[in-house]
């Protein structure tokens, strides 16, 4: 089977967070399967530099195609396009049942497919083409020839206003259900998702849709040593708590920042707190910082890559995942195969994931930053306790690796292939 990855959403999906970890995960997992021909992930080009490590893992099966810039005439089109279907969306959500609209928007929305079908894509030399296509995001403005599946990890952007501009979440949500609705299948790795996103968002029935469990990520590779991890992150010659998180609000950050004086006032005035995530701490969190005179000890230390990231799993007093929705937590899986207890937020998503590890791992609510303070503070009271119980539920589970989830996947994409679906 030919496979292909679409993986240009603006931007690579990054190797080294989130969507991105699984995407090139599932990649080396399905290039090392005997039944796969190759797989192709296609990308914006110039973006080669950002998937070379997985196209060396890929043993010359992962391949690469290139997605090139539209021409300026096609992208002046495309502009107006989406303008003209934000305006639509927005009366059509306050008209409801304007038929008239709905019409509108819909060749609209097809226009703005032809156009994106126009950009030019560079194929490597005999790859011949793809007998389906695999797309890790729902936001994709093009139509397929071949069978596909798309994979929902969740529809934050309708659960938290903030996480993508206001002016494009009704076009966001009109497009998500366009793809969801056209595509051959649909996966996801949670059945918490699969009920609330996938049923209840966007109304796909549950025979087109298929629930594949992940792996722990397995790219961390050897941690840097302690002298090259000062180096990089000087905050972790101090005792500090690790949320590796982009800046989005569901993430809630916040929380965290509020729990920390409870934190260092219960015992451990040295706390800090090391964020990873792209860019400087956002002005909001710097200003909640400063209002708890908390400088110095909250530190937002940028991307890192990913044995930085192991060094720094192995050197926190703990890993701390508040989020408010999540479809499961590859920091809480990663920090403890880097032997770092951790503790997480009791969301149903969350409760799913863990449930196999028998109560090993410590949940709080995560709106409260006294619920937050008070686990972290239980957990650093009986630290060694709690990391050695995380290690034997850990131990406990059955195995699964990437190539057995790239085995679940296959099955999928040959289900959408035979046309079952």
């Amino acid at each position: 089977m030919r496979i292909g990855i679409w993986c240009a959403y603006g931007r690579t999906l990054a190797p080294t967070e989130g969507i991105g970890v699984f995407t090139h995960a599932l990649a080396r997992g399905l290039a090392g399967l005997a039944d796969v021909e190759d797989v192709q992930l296609l990308i914006h080009a110039g973006d080669e530099p950002a998937v070379a490590a997985t196209v060396a893992a890929g043993g010359g099966r992962i391949r690469v195609a290139t997605l090139h810039r539209q021409a300026w005439l096609d992208r002046w089109r495309w502009k107006a396009l989406r303008r003209r279907h934000r305006r639509l969306c927005d009366r059509l959500a306050a008209e409801p049942g304007a038929a008239d609209l709905a019409a509108r928007r819909g060749a609209t929305e097809r226009s703005i497919d032809r156009v994106f079908a126009r950009q030019r894509i560079v194929e490597p030399a005999g790859s011949g083409p793809r007998d389906v296509w695999l797309l890790p995001h729902v936001a994709v403005e093009r139509p397929f020839a071949t069978p596909t599946v798309v994979i929902v990890h969740d529809m934050v952007p309708l659960h938290f206003p903030g996480v993508i501009r206001a002016v494009d979440q009704e076009s966001f949500r009109r497009r998500a259900h366009l793809v969801a609705r056209e595509a051959t299948l649909v996966g996801t790795m949670s059945r918490t998702i699969r009920d609330t996103d996938v049923a209840g968002l966007l109304g796909c029935p549950p025979q087109r849709v298929r629930v594949v469990p992940p792996a722990t990520p397995d790219d961390l590779g050897a941690a840097v040593g302690h002298d090259a991890l000062i180096r990089a992150v000087p905050a972790a010659a101090r005792p500090f708590l690790l949320f590796p998180a982009a800046w989005r609000p569901y993430k809630n950050h916040a929380r965290l920042i509020e729990a920390l004086p409870l934190v260092r006032r219960g015992g451990h005035a040295d706390m800090q707190v090391v964020f990873t995530g792209s860019g400087p701490l956002p002005a909001d969190l710097a200003r909640m910082v400063a209002d708890h005179g908390l400088a110095g000890a909250v530190h937002a230390v940028g991307s890192v890559d990913r044995p930085v990231l192991a060094a720094l799993y192995r050197a926190a007093a703990a890993t701390v995942v508040p989020s408010l929705y999540e479809q499961g937590s590859f920091p809480v899986l990663e920090a403890i195969r880097c032997d770092c207890p951790a503790a997480a937020s009791d969301i149903p998503a969350l409760r799913e994931a863990f449930a196999p590890l028998g109560g090993a791992v410590p949940l709080f609510d995560p709106r409260s930053p006294h619920a937050i303070a008070t686990a972290v503070l239980d957990l650093l009271a009986d630290r060694e306790g709690v990391r050695r119980r995380q290690q034997q539920a850990f131990a406990a589970l059955p195995p699964r690796s990437w190539a057995d989830v790239a085995a679940d996947w296959l099955a999928v994409l040959r289900e959408a292939v035979g046309g079952r679906a």
